[in-house]
């Protein structure tokens, strides 16, 4: 079997998962998949798919994955970097911090659906990841230090816009002349929102990170938190013996570990402006945007791959339409 052949995988759209699973295998016994491990990989092929960032092609009744070789040797792994359990903790404190100390609103953005201390601490400390994430990346692979905006702690509104604002010359900083800002998913996203985001920045980074949503309990194993609480709960008589109830706690919670980090593109403004929406159409006429980058209105659907419906208006833009070329990377650099 050649090489090529090794890697064709039948693609089933109703067993996305499962095909996807085959091939995460097979490119696992070929090449280093590290820092991914098979379902995390797992994750980023099948959003790669159903993002159009991996093309399938169809011979006879069959759809197969074209040239998956050429895009993880060429576009996921030159496009991956590695998040350490230090760079969490860094996240999770700046996060901490800033809800405690900054006027953070409990509300979901753009509704009324509160949500508890421990939510909103997560999200914003996936925010801080991306941020910490685009920095090493651009340190790794081109070799420059750039410097986040810097905020007071303030409203929500004011902490929003997270901009690369400074760049490193020699032992000086200087102001960026392009305003680029960073939009942070997990692994198995495919669509970059930027919602009203457009007028504040010139270009944005999609950055999808693989934390998981038990990182927290994780975090706490490895910290003095999980022996607290059960010293805790033996004050209180909900515990018998301290070590035997902490060892089983242990053996249940997995260590922290790493976190797999994959940059799959950027976008300019003038891309969100300019560009358009791929829109499928089934037979019983039904319709989905399912690619492309531009303005969401609602029309003609609000039924999106993967999202399901949205409410308009907001700015989008799928895996297929962002700029992730070496070529492209350095034409972004050049402009701060």
């Amino acid at each position: 079997m050649t090489e090529s052949n090794k890697f064709k995988i039948k693609i089933r759209k109703s067993k996305l998962k499962q095909d996807v699973g085959v091939l995460a295998e097979l490119l696992a016994n070929t090449y280093d998949i590290s820092p991914y491990n098979l379902v995390e990989l797992t994750d980023v092929i099948t959003a790669g798919i159903r993002g159009n960032e991996l093309e399938l092609v169809k011979e006879g009744n069959k759809y197969y994955i074209k040239d998956v070789e050429s895009w993880f040797k060429e576009r996921l792994m030159p496009n991956t970097i590695e998040l350490s359990e230090e760079d969490y903790k860094r996240a999770l404190y700046r996060a901490f911090r800033l809800l405690v100390l900054g006027n953070i609103a409990m509300t979901d953005f753009g509704s009324s659906r509160q949500r508890d201390f421990g939510q909103r601490w997560t999200d914003f400390c996936r925010g801080f990841l991306g941020e910490i994430g685009i920095e090493k990346f651009l340190k790794e692979k081109f070799s420059i230090t750039v410097d986040l905006e810097e905020k007071e702690i303030g409203d929500v509104e004011t902490f929003l816009p997270t901009d690369i604002t400074k760049i490193k010359e020699g032992d000086k900083w200087r102001e960026t002349r392009t305003l680029t800002s960073i939009k942070t998913s997990k692994l198995g996203s495919m669509w970059l929102d930027i919602g009203s985001q457009l007028p504040h920045s010139d270009a944005f980074i999609f950055i999808k990170i693989g934390l998981t949503v038990d990182h927290l309990l994780h975090f706490f194993k490895g910290s003095n938190f999980l022996s607290d609480l059960v010293k805790m709960a033996k004050d209180l008589g909900e515990v018998n013996d301290i070590k035997t109830e902490f060892e089983d706690l242990c053996k249940k919670i997995s260590d922290i570990k790493p976190f797999p980090t994959y940059i799959p593109g950027f976008a300019y403004k003038k891309d969100f402006e300019k560009g358009e929406f791929k829109v499928y159409e089934s037979r019983s006429g039904k319709k989905k945007i399912c690619g492309g980058i531009g303005f969401f209105s609602g029309e003609p659907t609000r039924n999106f791959e993967g999202l399901g419906e949205l409410s308009p208006p907001k700015h989008m833009a799928c895996l297929d339409s962002l700029r992730w070329t070496n070529k492209n990377w350095k034409e972004l650099v050049k402009t701060f």
